[in-house]
This record gives structure tokens, C-alpha cells and sequence, in this order.
């Protein structure tokens, strides 16, 4: 047991080393102020600073996007990048791309905004959705399926978190729908074979 235990830690050292420096993550927005909760919830794997827009000189790991006005949600769902710079691009090469949901404009104004209206925002969301673009949904509260792991509440899984899980042995986590999964640590869950468990109307789903 032991033995094992040197060689998970190795392992987590050999990974750390790898991944010693923070990565960035660029929020686009048009107000940095109304930004503190992504800044809490992404500080643990990403550095994260903000831009109304950016160049590819700027080299963000990972984008934020935050406050698209509705023609600039209709321009991304439709493949061009308008004035914020080369998202597409970015979600050509693998990066990480973020949409913040309840920053847009129709999600805010569910409430009077007509049905057709809101049907067809909501449709450029899911296109986005279809190119790679994960999304970014208010963090809600739930409890742990029983079975399912640890008791602690998920709504964003990082690198950091799947690290501790290694060390204790951990096969099976449970998750909301809402859950953010970074691409780093689905490929830490991935390799030592951690799966997660979707939280879904009072039932528990096997996920991966």
C-alpha cells in the first residue's frame, strides 16, 4: 500500500512539475466589475484576466465569454468571430472556449422576452454548444446520490480536485447537469479511470 502510494505521488509531482505555471484564461466583457464569481470559481486552474477583445498575439489558454450582446451571440452561432476577436479559431484548435449563460441578454429577460424570441437565442446557444463551446450555468446547490463518492458539493471540477481524489482512492463522483468539468481534469479522470455519476431528478445516471 505504501508502494503505491510513493508511486501516485510521484505521479502527482511529475504532473505538478508539467503543469507548474497557472494557465490563462481571458474573460470577454464588457464589465470587468460584474466579474468576481467567475474570477472564484476558475481561480484554482486558471489566471484570469479581462479584455472587451483579443488577438491571437494575446495567447489565452482558455476564453470567458461574458455579456455577448444578442448580435454577438447571433454572429458566433453562425461561425463568424465580428468584433471579439478569433474565437473561432481558438475553438478550431482545441482551446477551451466558456459562455457564460446567465450573462445574456434573453436568459436576463426570460420573463417578458417573447417565446419565438427567446427560442431563437436559445438556439444559437446550442450551436455554440455543438462547436465545442462549454457552458457556464449558475451554481446550484445539491445533495450527494448515495453511493456516489464524497459528500461534497460540485459544481466545478478541477485539475487540483481530481488530484486529491487519486490520492484517496476515489472511482466515482457525483455531478450535476450544471457541472463544469476542465478539459485537464477530464484527461486526469480519464487516465486513471475516475468516473462521474449525473445528479438528474432525485436518479442517479452513470455517466463515464
Amino acid at each position: 500500500m505504501e508502494e503505491i502510494i510513493r508511486k501516485v505521488l510521484e505521479e502527482l509531482k511529475s504532473l505538478e512539475e508539467k503543469n507548474g505555471m497557472k494557465k490563462k484564461m481571458m474573460v470577454l466583457s464588457r464589465d470587468a466589475a460584474s466579474c468576481e464569481k467567475i474570477t472564484n470559481r476558475f481561480s484554482d486552474t486558471y489566471i484570469v484576466t479581462f479584455a472587451e477583445s483579443f488577438r491571437e498575439e494575446d495567447a489565452p489558454d482558455a476564453l470567458m465569454l461574458k455579456d455577448l450582446s444578442p448580435d454577438h451571440l447571433m454572429l458566433l452561432a453562425e461561425g463568424k468571430n465580428g468584433c471579439l476577436g478569433p474565437v473561432m479559431e481558438w475553438l478550431m484548435a482545441g482551446k477551451p472556449v466558456y459562455l457564460e449563460v446567465d450573462s445574456l441578454v434573453h436568459v436576463q429577460k426570460k420573463e417578458t422576452c417573447k417565446k419565438a424570441l427567446f427560442d431563437l437565442y436559445e438556439s444559437a446557444v446550442k450551436r455554440l454548444e455543438s462547436y465545442g463551446v462549454l457552458l457556464v450555468k449558475e451554481e446550484k446547490k445539491f445533495r450527494e446520490a448515495p453511493g456516489s463518492g464524497k459528500g461534497t458539493e460540485r459544481t466545478l471540477v478541477t485539475e487540483s480536485e481530481v488530484k486529491k481524489w487519486i490520492l484517496k482512492g476515489e472511482k466515482t463522483i457525483c455531478v450535476t447537469k450544471q457541472t463544469l468539468i476542465t478539459p485537464l481534469a477530464k484527461d486526469l479522470m480519464k487516465e486513471y479511470g475516475i468516473c462521474t455519476v449525473v445528479k438528474e431528478g432525485g436518479e442517479d445516471h452513470a455517466d463515464r
